[in-house]
């Protein structure tokens, strides 16, 4: 059994990975891009704010864990392009 600390311990922390989420999701569709091999010569593609350089402003910033997770789940299929899948 959980004591009621605890509990309301987990609903703040759940509440505030939920609420960070929704405002990634937010800055995402508004004001953070993705920006393709195509336009940066590389074969690596990156999330930026829109009309600034990688990793300018605050959005970026503030949304950087969710960024780099992103990108890394973005690279896995060029990573595994040459492997044996």
């Amino acid at each position: 059994m959980t004591s009621y600390r605890t509990d309301k311990t987990s609903r703040v922390i759940l509440s505030a990975i939920v609420a960070y989420t929704l405002g990634y999701g937010v800055a995402r569709t508004t004001t953070l891009r993705l920006v393709g091999p195509y336009e940066t010569g590389t074969d690596q593609s990156y999330i930026t704010k829109t009309g600034e350089a990688p990793g300018a402003g605050w959005e970026y910033k503030v949304f950087l864990p969710a960024v780099k997770i992103e990108e890394a789940v973005r690279s896995v299929p060029t990573y595994l392009k040459g492997s044996f899948f």
